[in-house]
């Protein structure tokens, strides 16, 4: 963090809003700049030569995804126009979570189920656990 302090103190404007790498009269710094002087020599280095700048955004977003990230958080905070652009994209990384559904969905209804007569006998039990009573009937109450 002092090194980026420093380097903000030297070479960049003051503003709370101010780039942290500039160009020329510090200005935005060309993206041929970039790649030239910095990002095909660092590739090179570590043996990555002609991998692309922007494919650390697709890694990145995969990341998430293997955290547990869902689509709309995922979207969210890559600035995705939408839900359906994240899952055109990446649905296919989601893939796995599918593999889980039928458990969870037996967890959520053993727990709903349970809900009643675990909080005769104990509330404190279930207050945590979801009342998925209304899935149980259809329109008319049956």
């Amino acid at each position: 963090m002092s090194e980026i302090e420093e380097h903000l103190e030297q070479y960049v404007m003051t503003d709370h809003d101010s780039l942290v790498f500039t160009g020329p009269k510090r200005s935005t710094t060309p993206a041929s700049w970039i790649r030239r002087g910095w990002w095909r020599p660092a590739t090179k280095a570590a043996g990555l030569l002609g991998l692309k700048f922007h494919e650390l955004r697709h890694t990145f977003v995969a990341l998430w995804v293997a955290a547990g990230a869902d689509p709309k958080e995922v979207s969210v905070r890559a600035g995705h126009s939408s839900v359906a652009f994240t899952l055109d994209r990446y649905g296919h990384l989601y893939q796995d979570a599918e593999d889980d559904i039928p458990e969870r969905l037996d967890a959520l209804l053993f727990a709903s189920l349970a809900a009643p007569r675990l909080r005769e006998k104990s509330p404190e039990a279930t207050s945590r656990a979801p009342d998925l009573g209304f899935l149980l009937c259809g329109p008319n109450g049956i």
